[in-house]
């Protein structure tokens, strides 16, 4: 199924799989002639722009950046879901966590 519009008497209409590819506007005193090709081709172009404005962006730079969980090519901050952290906070908190489990398991080995 397609929506068509009629461009002469701004009108539309369903074009299901067993209507013709090119025929009449089913509108009585309507003579405009449709090509479902061309008519496709339309309906294509007009949903690119929204798949553009889904765009994601970094919280903190509003810059674009391809998923939610990555490191932002604009400011350089690591971008998880809707916050951001600098990779050297990062680089801590991994020193913190290792240093942790390595007295934890020096206790725990005994």
């Amino acid at each position: 199924m397609l929506k068509i519009n009629c461009p002469e008497c701004n009108k539309s209409f369903l074009w299901t799989d067993n209507m013709p590819t090119q025929g009449e506007c089913p509108t009585l005193d309507c003579k405009w002639r449709y090509n479902i090709h061309s008519e496709l081709k339309k309906n294509v172009n007009k949903s690119e722009p929204q798949e553009k404005s889904k765009a994601l962006h970094c919280p903190s730079c509003k810059g674009e950046i391809v998923s939610r969980f990555t490191i932002c090519p604009h400011c350089n901050l690591i971008v998880l879901g809707s916050s951001t952290l600098k990779k050297s906070y990062l680089f801590v908190a991994v020193c913190l966590i290792l240093i942790v489990l390595s007295v934890i398991l020096k206790y725990l080995v005994k």
